[in-house]
């Protein structure tokens, strides 16, 4: 009981580490576990580590030893824009990310309970998004950075049957999100007739948090083959926050201004809006994964598997603001729900090393008309290979994961009268600690 005690001491140290520092890129990471990033996320039918309480809770169940996962996923995201040649504003532009390493954590334990029942608690971080633009930029008035941070703590509860045939389980998600929203205002002076900036604002949202659930199916048919089904509901956070304005001045040296800046500084004054509070939501997705896995091939454990995520929630994105309502936000988003293609393979290479492959397809849920600098999305491939290295307790997996995005352009409808074309690429290296008590 005493050491049961250090244990779970330990797990909620971890878990705190992690809330205070997991920062994520990109709206969803499925990212979560070495060896299932490995398989290209192809893991719902093999479940066969703690990151199932990610990818498939009844997984737990069949892990029969307590056990502690730890690590994390590094991904650098290039992003470049070229304008669109007949666009007036963007033409002859362009604009890059900055580089950015986010390192996305996770943290699973598990503990079986008699020879049916296996609990657990895992702390990840499933969604996030960071746009940020070098400048000079010509985006920088629809978003010059975005930031959307989420950290989840579920605890599991699987169940298997004394044949180890079927096997079901259950998690309650814990979500806390936090939001910025940062981009420039522009104006026509009307001395030059030029647009100009003339100030900034600054959304920050509060840490806020709400609740959803979990559910997983593991069944084994026959020794060789493997049927798995795993659903994660949807979850609105609701965020309240401040909105910061800070005026941009006209002169380009403050002390020495000429009477048209001093008048047109005082005209953008009078209209600025003051600081005051917040309220926006996200309405995450929910997502529905199912998975066949067979180790009839040779020496390979091989899976696929498909996933549907309910983007068709994210319809709009709004904005409330308390004293201007004026000034409100509302901007139309209209996505899709999106499907995407796993498959992977694990073969053990020697009693200590395994190695990995994976593939995967995944399709945006992004309206054309609705791709900015706010998020490019656009169809993804990606390709992975990683090894996995395990003696006595000690549990060690690595991955490498190429993930191309096919280049999109706005084909000359962009709601936010901003066309052009983004091309984008990842590279993410995942690395996961184990010990088995």
């Amino acid at each position: 009981m005493r050491s049961l005690n250090r244990l779970l001491f330990l797990i909620s140290i971890l878990i705190l580490v992690v809330s205070s520092t997991a920062f994520g890129a990109g709206f969803s990471i499925f990212e979560q576990g070495a060896k299932a990033v490995a398989m290209g996320g192809a893991f719902a039918a093999t479940a066969d580590d703690p990151s199932a309480i990610f990818y498939n809770v009844a997984g737990i169940a069949q892990q029969r030893r307590a056990e502690l996962l730890v690590g994390g996923t590094g991904i650098t995201f290039s992003n470049s824009f070229k304008g669109d040649p007949n666009d007036p504003w963007t033409s002859g532009t362009s604009g890059n990310y900055r580089r950015h390493t986010f390192v996305p954590p996770n943290a699973y334990f598990i503990l079986p309970v008699g020879s049916n029942v296996t609990v657990g608690l895992g702390t990840f971080s499933n969604f996030g998004l960071r746009t940020n633009w070098q400048e000079p930029w010509v985006g920088r008035f629809v978003a010059r950075d975005t930031n959307v941070k989420t950290v989840s703590v579920e605890p599991a509860i699987a169940f298997q049957t004394s044949d180890g045939r079927i096997a079901v389980g259950v998690g309650a998600e814990y979500r806390r999100s936090h939001i910025v929203l940062n981009r420039n205002n522009p104006a026509i002076n009307p001395f030059t007739g030029r647009v100009v900036d003339v100030a900034n604002a600054f959304l920050n949202s509060d840490w806020n948090n709400a609740w959803g659930y979990n559910v997983g199916l593991l069944f084994k048919p026959t020794g060789t083959l493997r049927i798995g089904a795993a659903y994660r509901s949807h979850i609105k956070v609701n965020y309240t926050g401040t909105a910061t304005f800070t005026q941009i001045s006209a002169c380009a040296n403050p002390s020495a201004c000429t009477p048209q800046e001093q008048q047109f500084n005082a005209i953008v004054k009078a209209g600025l809006p003051p600081n005051q509070s917040l309220t926006t939501s996200i309405d995450f997705p929910d997502s529905l994964t199912l998975g066949v896995a067979t180790s009839a091939i040779g020496k390979w454990d091989i899976e696929a598997d498909v996933n549907r995520m309910g983007w068709s929630r994210f319809k709009n994105l709004d904005v409330y603001f308390s004293q201007t309502p004026a000034n409100d936000l509302h901007k139309a988003e209209n996505w899709k729900s999106a499907w995407s293609y796993r498959v992977g393979g694990n073969r053990p290479v020697t009693d200590h090393w395994d190695v990995r492959l994976g593939a995967l397809y995944d399709k945006n849920p992004e309206p054309t008309d609705v791709v900015g600098p706010l998020l490019p999305d656009a169809d993804r491939i990606g390709a992975s290979f990683g090894v996995g290295y395990h003696k006595g307790p000690f549990v060690v997996d690595v991955t490498e994961f190429l993930l191309h995005f096919k280049t999109r352009s706005t084909e000359g409808i962009s709601s936010d009268n901003f066309n052009g074309t983004y091309k984008t690429d990842a590279n993410l290296i995942s690395l996961n600690f184990g010990y088995k008590f």
